[in-house]
């Protein structure tokens, strides 16, 4: 196993090794999506490495992240945050992950979690203000999370 062996779309194994388990997460599944040879053999990659590659799952309920998630969530700001990114035409998230990175620090960005979680936060808090799931769309830049929910009035 070479680290220079050069995969569909420019890909290496120490590009992988690189990127986070969203990020090779979702290389995978595009690998996979693929259905050719080419894709099935980046994704096989990807399983050998023996690094986390699968979507992760959102933060376990002892977890003291988790409490500090819902606290913020629970807060004035949260909510004004989602509304105003959902009226601007993003996903609520794209507020909701800019002031959990501002509040939480390292803890949200480092932890592979996080964002599973904070997108459910948000979506309980979206449905319970009267929104409706509209789509999915790109977050700037900016966010840790890569997607969100686009939401729109019931």
């Amino acid at each position: 196993m070479s680290d220079d062996e050069v995969f569909i779309g420019g890909v290496t194994r120490a590009w992988l090794r690189a990127r986070s388990q969203n990020e090779r997460y979702a290389v995978w599944k595009r690998a996979k999506g693929l259905h050719s040879a080419e894709g099935n053999h980046l994704a096989r990659a990807i399983e050998l490495l023996g690094l986390p590659y699968a979507e992760p799952e959102p933060l376990p309920e002892a977890d003291p992240l988790l409490a500090r998630m819902r606290d913020l969530i629970a807060d004035p700001r949260a909510r004004a945050a989602a509304v105003e990114a959902t009226l601007d035409g993003l996903p609520a998230i794209a507020g909701i992950d800019v002031l959990m990175h501002e509040e939480l620090g390292e803890p949200y960005r480092r932890n592979e979690s996080a964002v599973p979680t904070a997108q459910q936060l948000t979506a309980a808090l979206m449905t319970a203000l009267g929104y409706v799931e509209s789509g999915i769309k790109d977050l700037p830049a900016r966010c840790v999370a890569r997607t969100g929910v686009f939401w729109k009035r019931a």
